[in-house]
C-alpha cells in the first residue's frame, strides 16, 4: 500500500475541499472557518515534518495552502531545520502573507535529534508584527533549585538508568560482532519537571478594526511541548507553561502587550474521555479564583477544552482520539471572549467561535461518502496512513474573534 495519495484521489480531496470553500454551510459542517470582513481568524496546525519543499508533493503543498488562506494568523509547529517549506507555503498563500518563526530547538547542533522550529504565518492585511519575538526559557537558578529538591528520586532513576545503558552497550556490541544494528538506546522519563524539551516562542502582533477602534495586541505564545512515553511529564510540562503564563498574566499592565494567547500542540491526551479535559480544565478555573483574582489580573480561558455548544468535545487528533492542540488566552479586555463565553460560541456570524477543520471526515466523505467513524477499519487505516504522510497527523485548530470597533 502506498504511503501517498493517489493523483485520482487526491483530485477527489480537491474538489471536495473547493466544493465545502464556496458553501458556507457546508464549510461550518466539516469544521472550516470562514474568512470574513468583520472577524479575523487564528489558528494552530502541527503540520507533520514540514520541511524542504521536496519532500511533499504538488497537491500536498496546494491542498496545505487553501487552508492556510483561511487563516488571519496561524501557529505552525514542526517545522523542520530546513525552512524553505515554511517559506513556499507562506509565498503559496499570496502576497498579503508573511512569516517569522524561531531557530530550531530540541537538539544540539550538530547531535542526533529531531530539531524544530516554529513559525507563524499571517495576513499582513488584518495581522502585524509589533517588534517583540523570543523564546520562554527556564531560569538557571530556578533549574538548579528543581534538580536540587529533586536529587534523590534523579540519584534512584540515574542508578537505574546506568544498569539499563550498560546492558544495552553490551548487546549492542554483541550484535556489532554479528552484524546486526543496535537497538535504540535506552531511555528514562524525568522524575519531575525540569525545562521544556522544546522552548515555546514568542511574537507579538496587533490586530486593527474600524476607524479610531482600539486594536487588540497580544503575546503569541507557539509552543510544540513534550509528546514522551509517560503521560504525567506531559501534563507536568503544560502546567509549567500555564505557570509562566499565568505569573505574566498576573501582572498583565507590565507586559508588552495586554493580553497573552497560547497556540500550539500541548500533547494532551485525552483519550476517548473528556475526564482529563475536565481536570486540566478545572486546574484553569482554580487558576482564575487564585492567582488571577485580582482586577489587574487577567483571566484564563481555554476553549478547546470547553463543550463546543453544537458540536461537543472537539478531538485534534487526525485519528479522533485525543485533544493535543489547545488555544489559550490570558486577556481581561472586555472585547475579549472568556471561559464562560464558551457556552455561547458561535451564536453571532463575526462574534466569537471556537472549532477543529476535521480532515480525517474531508478524506472520508471525497473518498467513501461517508465520514472517517462510518468507515471499516481497513478504509480508516488507509486514509490515516496516507494523510499521515501528505497532510499531517494533526488537524488545523480554530478561534474567530470579532474585529476591534
Amino acid at each position: 500500500m502506498s504511503a501517498h495519495f493517489s493523483q485520482s484521489e487526491w483530485q477527489k480531496i480537491t474538489q471536495l475541499f473547493d466544493k465545502i470553500s464556496n458553501d458556507p454551510q457546508l464549510a461550518e459542517s466539516f469544521g472550516l472557518p470562514e474568512q470574513r470582513d468583520g472577524s479575523v481568524v487564528i489558528g494552530s496546525f502541527n503540520i507533520r515534518k514540514l520541511g524542504g519543499v521536496g519532500k511533499r508533493t504538488p497537491e500536498s503543498w496546494e491542498f496545505l495552502t487553501k487552508i492556510i488562506k483561511r487563516f488571519d494568523l496561524m501557529a505552525v509547529q514542526e517545522v523542520m531545520d530546513d525552512s524553505s517549506g515554511l517559506k513556499y507555503l507562506t509565498s503559496q498563500a499570496g502576497e498579503n502573507y508573511t512569516q517569522i518563526m524561531s531557530d530550531t530547538s530540541g537538539a544540539k547542533p550538530g547531535k542526533r535529534g529531531n530539531p524544530e522550529r516554529l513559525g507563524f504565518i499571517y495576513n499582513m492585511d488584518n495581522v502585524r508584527h509589533t517588534g517583540l519575538a523570543s523564546d520562554i526559557t527556564i531560569d538557571r537558578t530556578e533549574i538548579i533549585n528543581i534538580l536540587y529538591e529533586s536529587r534523590k528520586e534523579l540519584g534512584e532513576m540515574f542508578t537505574e538508568y546506568n544498569k539499563e545503558h550498560k546492558q544495552w552497550e553490551e548487546e549492542s556490541a554483541v550484535r556489532k560482532s554479528q552484524g546486526k544494528r543496535a537497538k535504540a538506546r535506552p531511555v528514562k522519563s524525568l522524575p519531575r519537571f525540569v525545562t521544556f524539551i522544546r522552548q515555546p516562542h514568542l511574537v507579538s502582533f496587533r490586530i486593527a478594526g474600524a476607524p479610531n477602534s482600539k486594536p487588540y495586541e497580544f503575546l503569541a505564545v507557539n509552543a510544540h511541548l513534550l509528546y514522551g512515553i509517560n503521560k504525567q511529564e506531559r501534563e507536568w510540562e503544560f502546567k509549567a507553561l500555564i505557570e509562566w503564563l499565568t505569573i505574566r498574566a498576573k501582572y498583565i499592565d507590565k507586559l508588552y502587550h495586554p493580553n497573552l494567547l497560547l497556540l500550539g500542540d500541548c500533547n494532551l491526551d485525552f483519550d476517548t474521555s473528556p475526564a482529563m479535559a475536565v481536570d486540566i480544565a478545572s486546574f484553569i478555573k482554580n487558576l482564575n479564583q487564585t492567582v488571577l483574582k485580582s482586577k489587574k489580573a487577567a483571566s484564563a480561558n481555554f476553549p478547546m477544552l470547553s463543550e463546543h455548544p453544537q458540536h461537543g468535545y472537539l478531538k485534534t487528533a487526525l485519528r479522533q482520539k485525543a485533544t493535543y492542540d489547545q488555544i489559550g488566552l490570558f486577556t481581561n479586555d472586555s472585547r475579549l471572549p472568556k471561559s464562560q463565553d464558551n457556552q455561547t460560541a458561535a451564536s453571532t456570524a463575526d462574534g466569537f467561535n471556537y472549532g477543529v477543520f476535521n480532515i480525517a471526515n474531508l478524506i472520508g466523505q471525497a473518498l467513501h461518502g461517508k465520514n472517517i467513524e462510518e468507515l471499516t477499519t481497513t478504509q480508516r487505516k488507509a486514509i490515516f496512513k496516507k494523510a499521515e504522510f501528505d497532510i499531517s497527523d494533526h488537524m488545523p485548530i480554530w478561534m474567530r474573534l470579532k474585529k476591534p470597533t
